[in-house]
Protein backbone atom coordinates (compact mmCIF):
# COMPACT_ATOMS: atom_id res chain seq x y z
CA UNK A 1 0.00 0.00 0.00
CA UNK A 2 1.33 3.41 -0.98
CA UNK A 3 2.76 5.50 2.24
CA UNK A 4 1.20 9.51 2.14
CA UNK A 5 3.37 11.81 4.25
CA UNK A 6 0.30 14.40 5.40
CA UNK A 7 1.57 17.39 6.36
CA UNK A 8 -1.15 19.55 8.13
CA UNK A 9 -2.30 23.07 9.41
CA UNK A 10 -4.99 22.31 11.74
CA UNK A 11 -5.88 25.98 11.55
CA UNK A 12 -7.33 25.87 8.37
CA UNK A 13 -10.63 24.61 7.33
CA UNK A 14 -13.61 23.50 9.47
CA UNK A 15 -14.54 19.78 11.25
CA UNK A 16 -13.77 18.02 8.27
CA UNK A 17 -10.47 18.63 8.23
CA UNK A 18 -9.69 17.12 11.78
CA UNK A 19 -6.43 15.24 12.82
CA UNK A 20 -8.78 11.64 12.65
CA UNK A 21 -11.39 12.70 9.51
CA UNK A 22 -8.36 13.53 6.92
CA UNK A 23 -6.45 9.91 8.37
CA UNK A 24 -9.60 8.20 7.88
CA UNK A 25 -10.22 9.45 4.33
CA UNK A 26 -7.14 8.73 3.29
CA UNK A 27 -6.69 5.20 4.70
CA UNK A 28 -10.23 4.70 3.29
CA UNK A 29 -8.29 5.73 -0.37
CA UNK A 30 -6.33 3.35 0.18
CA UNK A 31 -3.13 5.10 1.31
CA UNK A 32 -1.08 4.23 4.54
CA UNK A 33 -1.42 7.47 6.21
CA UNK A 34 2.07 9.13 7.95
CA UNK A 35 0.75 12.51 10.14
CA UNK A 36 2.55 15.30 10.77
CA UNK A 37 1.19 18.94 11.90
CA UNK A 38 2.81 21.85 10.86
CA UNK A 39 2.34 23.21 14.14
CA UNK A 40 4.90 20.73 16.02
CA UNK A 41 8.52 20.33 15.34
CA UNK A 42 9.74 18.05 13.27
CA UNK A 43 7.73 18.19 10.63
CA UNK A 44 10.19 18.56 7.77
CA UNK A 45 11.73 15.55 7.81
CA UNK A 46 9.09 13.72 5.53
CA UNK A 47 10.03 9.56 5.72
CA UNK A 48 12.00 8.28 3.44
CA UNK A 49 9.43 5.61 2.32
CA UNK A 50 6.97 8.03 1.41
CA UNK A 51 5.50 7.78 -1.96
CA UNK A 52 3.96 11.33 -1.92
CA UNK A 53 3.27 13.83 0.02
CA UNK A 54 -0.50 15.42 1.10
CA UNK A 55 -0.68 19.04 1.64
CA UNK A 56 -3.93 20.07 3.70
CA UNK A 57 -3.93 23.95 3.91
CA UNK A 58 -4.02 27.01 1.67
CA UNK A 59 -1.99 28.68 -0.26
CA UNK A 60 0.13 29.70 2.82
CA UNK A 61 0.95 26.25 3.55
CA UNK A 62 1.66 25.30 0.24
CA UNK A 63 4.55 27.61 0.15
CA UNK A 64 5.83 26.86 3.85
CA UNK A 65 5.95 22.97 2.65
CA UNK A 66 7.42 24.10 -0.47
CA UNK A 67 9.80 25.96 1.24
CA UNK A 68 11.22 22.68 3.08
CA UNK A 69 10.77 20.79 -0.39
CA UNK A 70 12.69 23.03 -2.41
CA UNK A 71 15.77 22.90 -0.43
CA UNK A 72 15.78 19.70 0.18
CA UNK A 73 18.61 17.42 -1.86
CA UNK A 74 17.44 14.66 -3.77
CA UNK A 75 13.66 15.12 -3.07
CA UNK A 76 11.42 14.24 -5.81
CA UNK A 77 8.17 13.51 -4.61
CA UNK A 78 4.51 14.20 -6.38
CA UNK A 79 2.11 16.25 -4.20
CA UNK A 80 -1.37 15.83 -3.37
CA UNK A 81 -3.02 18.62 -2.20
CA UNK A 82 -6.64 18.99 0.08
CA UNK A 83 -7.45 22.72 -0.35
CA UNK A 84 -8.31 24.19 3.19
CA UNK A 85 -7.76 27.93 3.18
CA UNK A 86 -9.64 31.06 2.45
CA UNK A 87 -8.41 31.95 -1.37
CA UNK A 88 -7.55 28.35 -2.48
CA UNK A 89 -5.73 30.31 -5.65
CA UNK A 90 -3.22 27.50 -5.99
CA UNK A 91 -5.85 24.69 -5.98
CA UNK A 92 -8.28 26.76 -8.06
CA UNK A 93 -5.21 27.16 -10.86
CA UNK A 94 -4.71 23.31 -10.51
CA UNK A 95 -8.82 22.52 -10.86
CA UNK A 96 -8.75 20.80 -7.30
CA UNK A 97 -11.85 21.37 -5.16
CA UNK A 98 -12.54 20.82 -2.25
CA UNK A 99 -14.69 17.03 -2.47
CA UNK A 100 -11.71 15.05 -0.38
CA UNK A 101 -12.44 11.83 -1.42
CA UNK A 102 -12.50 11.71 -5.01
CA UNK A 103 -9.35 13.71 -4.74
CA UNK A 104 -7.68 11.12 -2.87
CA UNK A 105 -8.61 8.10 -5.36
CA UNK A 106 -7.19 10.56 -8.20
CA UNK A 107 -4.17 9.97 -7.07
CA UNK A 108 -3.82 6.34 -7.69
CA UNK A 109 -4.20 7.73 -11.37
CA UNK A 110 -0.93 9.44 -10.67
CA UNK A 111 -1.65 12.12 -13.33
CA UNK A 112 0.87 15.06 -12.26
CA UNK A 113 0.72 18.71 -13.66
CA UNK A 114 3.98 20.29 -13.36
CA UNK A 115 4.91 23.37 -11.12
CA UNK A 116 6.86 25.74 -12.07
CA UNK A 117 8.74 28.06 -9.44
CA UNK A 118 10.17 31.36 -9.55
CA UNK A 119 13.68 32.21 -8.45
CA UNK A 120 14.41 35.67 -6.94
CA UNK A 121 17.82 37.51 -6.27
CA UNK A 122 18.79 40.66 -4.67
CA UNK A 123 16.76 40.58 -1.63
CA UNK A 124 17.70 38.71 1.39
CA UNK A 125 13.92 38.16 2.87
CA UNK A 126 12.77 36.14 -0.23
CA UNK A 127 14.14 33.80 -2.78
CA UNK A 128 11.34 31.87 -4.49
CA UNK A 129 7.43 32.17 -5.34
CA UNK A 130 5.06 30.00 -6.78
CA UNK A 131 2.06 32.10 -7.07
CA UNK A 132 3.51 35.22 -8.09
CA UNK A 133 5.65 38.37 -6.66
CA UNK A 134 5.00 41.91 -6.96
CA UNK A 135 4.42 45.24 -6.16
CA UNK A 136 2.19 48.12 -5.76
CA UNK A 137 -1.66 47.97 -4.93
CA UNK A 138 -1.57 44.22 -3.66
CA UNK A 139 1.17 44.45 -1.20
CA UNK A 140 -0.24 47.41 0.24
CA UNK A 141 -3.32 45.87 1.03
CA UNK A 142 -1.11 42.48 2.82
CA UNK A 143 -0.05 45.59 4.33
CA UNK A 144 -3.55 47.05 5.74
CA UNK A 145 -4.82 43.94 6.33
CA UNK A 146 -2.70 42.79 8.74
CA UNK A 147 -4.06 45.97 11.26
CA UNK A 148 -7.97 44.20 10.83
CA UNK A 149 -9.18 41.46 13.33
CA UNK A 150 -10.25 39.42 10.79
CA UNK A 151 -11.95 36.95 13.30
CA UNK A 152 -13.90 39.21 14.47
CA UNK A 153 -15.23 41.00 11.35
CA UNK A 154 -15.04 37.96 8.78
CA UNK A 155 -16.92 34.40 10.35
CA UNK A 156 -16.93 32.67 6.60
CA UNK A 157 -13.75 32.82 3.52
CA UNK A 158 -16.38 34.11 1.57
CA UNK A 159 -17.21 37.43 3.97
CA UNK A 160 -12.74 37.70 4.33
CA UNK A 161 -12.36 37.37 0.80
CA UNK A 162 -15.36 40.40 -0.32
CA UNK A 163 -13.63 42.65 2.36
CA UNK A 164 -10.36 42.14 0.72
CA UNK A 165 -12.23 43.26 -2.99
CA UNK A 166 -13.51 46.57 -0.63
CA UNK A 167 -10.17 47.39 0.67
CA UNK A 168 -8.36 46.66 -2.51
CA UNK A 169 -10.87 49.18 -4.63
CA UNK A 170 -10.11 51.85 -1.84
CA UNK A 171 -6.60 51.44 -2.24
CA UNK A 172 -6.87 52.00 -6.28
CA UNK A 173 -8.43 55.20 -5.59
CA UNK A 174 -5.37 56.42 -3.60
CA UNK A 175 -2.59 54.84 -4.53
CA UNK A 176 0.30 56.57 -5.67
CA UNK A 177 1.47 55.17 -9.27
CA UNK A 178 5.05 54.42 -8.83
CA UNK A 179 8.40 54.15 -11.31
CA UNK A 180 9.47 50.82 -12.53
CA UNK A 181 12.52 50.15 -14.26
CA UNK A 182 11.18 46.70 -16.30
CA UNK A 183 13.12 44.14 -18.57
CA UNK A 184 11.25 40.89 -19.70
CA UNK A 185 13.64 38.77 -21.82
CA UNK A 186 16.24 41.77 -22.80
CA UNK A 187 13.18 44.37 -23.98
CA UNK A 188 12.38 46.98 -21.96
CA UNK A 189 8.98 47.75 -20.31
CA UNK A 190 9.55 50.59 -17.66
CA UNK A 191 7.19 52.49 -16.91
CA UNK A 192 4.99 53.60 -14.11
CA UNK A 193 2.31 51.33 -12.38
CA UNK A 194 -0.37 51.07 -9.31
CA UNK A 195 0.53 47.04 -10.17
CA UNK A 196 3.11 45.22 -11.56
CA UNK A 197 2.63 41.24 -11.07
CA UNK A 198 4.79 38.60 -12.43
CA UNK A 199 2.07 35.57 -12.15
CA UNK A 200 2.88 31.66 -11.90
CA UNK A 201 -1.21 30.91 -11.61
CA UNK A 202 -4.46 32.32 -12.62
CA UNK A 203 -5.57 34.20 -9.12
CA UNK A 204 -3.80 35.98 -6.49
CA UNK A 205 -5.04 37.34 -3.13
CA UNK A 206 -9.15 37.41 -2.77
CA UNK A 207 -9.84 34.93 -6.06
CA UNK A 208 -8.91 38.28 -8.36
CA UNK A 209 -8.08 36.41 -11.49
CA UNK A 210 -4.68 38.25 -13.43
CA UNK A 211 -3.72 35.82 -15.65
CA UNK A 212 -6.95 33.71 -16.82
CA UNK A 213 -3.83 31.75 -19.40
CA UNK A 214 -1.83 30.73 -16.83
CA UNK A 215 -0.27 27.88 -17.20
CA UNK A 216 2.07 27.01 -14.21
CA UNK A 217 3.95 24.44 -15.74
CA UNK A 218 4.80 25.79 -19.72
CA UNK A 219 8.34 27.44 -18.48
CA UNK A 220 7.06 31.13 -18.51
CA UNK A 221 5.83 33.95 -16.27
CA UNK A 222 2.90 36.31 -17.31
CA UNK A 223 3.93 39.61 -16.39
CA UNK A 224 0.88 41.82 -15.76
CA UNK A 225 1.02 45.65 -15.67
CA UNK A 226 -1.65 47.91 -14.34
CA UNK A 227 -0.71 51.79 -15.67
CA UNK A 228 -1.64 55.49 -13.98
CA UNK A 229 -4.54 55.89 -16.72
CA UNK A 230 -6.10 52.84 -15.82
CA UNK A 231 -7.10 53.41 -11.90
CA UNK A 232 -10.71 54.24 -12.08
CA UNK A 233 -11.26 51.93 -14.63
CA UNK A 234 -9.86 49.02 -12.62
CA UNK A 235 -11.76 50.48 -9.09
CA UNK A 236 -15.20 50.22 -11.40
CA UNK A 237 -14.54 46.22 -12.27
CA UNK A 238 -13.79 45.84 -8.69
CA UNK A 239 -17.29 47.80 -7.81
CA UNK A 240 -18.46 45.39 -9.88
CA UNK A 241 -16.96 42.43 -8.34
CA UNK A 242 -18.01 43.29 -4.86
CA UNK A 243 -21.70 43.83 -5.94
CA UNK A 244 -20.77 40.00 -7.32
CA UNK A 245 -22.29 41.79 -10.86
CA UNK A 246 -21.01 39.41 -13.76
CA UNK A 247 -18.74 41.32 -15.62
CA UNK A 248 -16.11 40.52 -18.56
CA UNK A 249 -12.01 39.78 -17.57
CA UNK A 250 -10.26 42.94 -17.25
CA UNK A 251 -7.98 43.43 -19.88
CA UNK A 252 -4.88 43.60 -17.92
CA UNK A 253 -1.70 44.51 -19.99
CA UNK A 254 0.26 41.33 -20.14
CA UNK A 255 2.94 40.24 -21.17
CA UNK A 256 5.29 36.96 -20.89
CA UNK A 257 8.65 36.31 -20.17
CA UNK A 258 11.51 33.78 -18.71
CA UNK A 259 13.84 35.97 -17.13
CA UNK A 260 12.87 39.25 -15.26
CA UNK A 261 14.59 41.86 -14.25
CA UNK A 262 13.44 45.75 -12.20
CA UNK A 263 14.09 47.99 -9.96
CA UNK A 264 11.16 49.19 -8.41
CA UNK A 265 10.58 52.83 -6.88
CA UNK A 266 8.29 51.89 -4.04
CA UNK A 267 8.90 50.51 -0.30
CA UNK A 268 6.91 47.28 -0.65
CA UNK A 269 6.58 43.79 -2.22
CA UNK A 270 5.26 40.31 -1.65
CA UNK A 271 6.48 36.73 -2.79
CA UNK A 272 3.21 34.55 -2.60
CA UNK A 273 1.68 35.80 0.63
CA UNK A 274 5.40 37.34 2.54
CA UNK A 275 4.71 40.90 2.41
CA UNK A 276 8.91 42.58 1.92
CA UNK A 277 9.16 45.72 3.00
CA UNK A 278 13.04 47.27 1.83
CA UNK A 279 14.27 50.68 3.00
CA UNK A 280 15.66 52.01 -0.76
CA UNK A 281 15.05 50.03 -3.98
CA UNK A 282 17.03 46.96 -5.16
CA UNK A 283 17.58 45.63 -8.18
CA UNK A 284 15.93 41.78 -8.32
CA UNK A 285 15.52 39.28 -10.99
CA UNK A 286 13.48 36.32 -11.29
CA UNK A 287 14.06 33.30 -13.37
CA UNK A 288 11.99 29.93 -13.92
CA UNK A 289 12.95 26.92 -12.07
CA UNK A 290 10.95 24.92 -15.14
CA UNK A 291 9.04 21.93 -13.16
CA UNK A 292 10.22 22.06 -9.83
CA UNK A 293 7.04 20.58 -8.20
CA UNK A 294 4.91 17.82 -9.65
CA UNK A 295 1.17 18.15 -8.53
CA UNK A 296 -1.38 15.41 -8.56
CA UNK A 297 -4.52 16.40 -10.47
CA UNK A 298 -7.73 15.11 -11.35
Amino acid sequence: MPIAALLHNPKAGDKDHSEEKLIAVIEQGGFECNYASLKEEGWEEIPEDADLVVIVGGDGTIRKVAKVLLTTVGWRLDIGLLPAGTANNIAKTLQIDKAMEPTVQSWHQKKVQAMDVGVISGLPDANFFIEGFGFGIFPKLMHDIKKIDKQKLMDTPEKEIMMALKMLRDIVLNYEAKYCHLVIDGVNHSGNFILAEVMNIRSLGPNLVLAPNADPGDGLFEIILLPENQRHKFADHLLHLCNAVDCPPYPYQTLTGQEIKFKWDGRLMHADDELIEIDHPVQTDIKVHAGALSFLVR
